[in-house]
């Protein structure tokens, strides 16, 4: 799949978003100036050369791409009346901890203190990286829950498999692991073709399913 295929499949422009809030595109620039909505996850430039029987033409296009849970997030901004990023940032700490409360009930945790001690750093450091769309580009939707996964499953693995180096793993952990590794399935994204090396997922999950002879399905 080409990389504009892959965006055009996985992401939308910015007029699809705004057009999904209905909002127009100067408010979303007005959200992310104010703090309180991502930069875009990609941004394309085209140096275009048109051929036709009224002869050549040539311009150069810009397009931002947007991961399409950013719906779910200005939706929330619109639902709430968020006009400030702190008023942002406490709507995003209430998210992250409730989907980070759900995953310990279902026995998801590990004993790195930035899901401890350290947590509200672990969240405005989270903030920060929404906001820059780092999210946006290697979580599937760009969902707030996508990233407690990420960040929470990497822990987890991490702590299991002494920071993925350990040869092997001892049958006691495995099912721990695996409950991880689906974590992070279900959230880190198929990543563009040029990116798929260095990816999440291919450090994360498909190394991991190899070397430790897992199966995520």
């Amino acid at each position: 799949m080409s990389l504009l295929s892959h965006l055009n499949t996985y992401f939308y422009r910015a007029e699809e978003l705004c057009q999904a809030l209905k909002i127009s595109e100067e408010t979303l620039l007005e959200w992310q100036e104010s703090r309180i909505f991502p930069k875009p996850s990609y941004s394309i430039q085209n140096n275009i050369k048109c051929s036709s029987y009224l002869g050549l033409y040539e311009c150069e296009e810009f397009t931002d791409y947007y991961p399409r849970g950013g719906v779910q997030w200005g939706q929330d901004l619109i639902k709430y009346k968020v006009q400030s990023s702190s008023q942002a940032y406490e709507l995003f700490y209430q998210q992250y901890t409730q989907t980070l409360e759900r995953c310990q009930q279902q026995a998801l945790y590990c004993q790195d203190a930035r899901f401890g001690d350290d947590l509200e750093d672990q969240i405005q450091t989270s903030w920060q990286q929404y906001l820059c769309s780092k999210y946006g580009t290697i979580s599937q939707n760009g969902l707030i829950e996508e990233i407690v996964y990420i960040e929470l499953g990497r822990a987890i693995v991490d702590e299991l498999t002494e920071e993925r180096t350990a040869s092997s793993v001892d049958i006691t952990v495995r099912p721990q692991l695996l409950k991880a590794l689906k974590l992070l399935n279900r959230a880190i994204s198929h990543q563009a073709k040029h990116e798929q090396n260095q990816s999440l997922r291919e450090r994360y999950i498909d190394a991991l399913v190899i070397k430790y002879d897992l199966s995520v399905k």
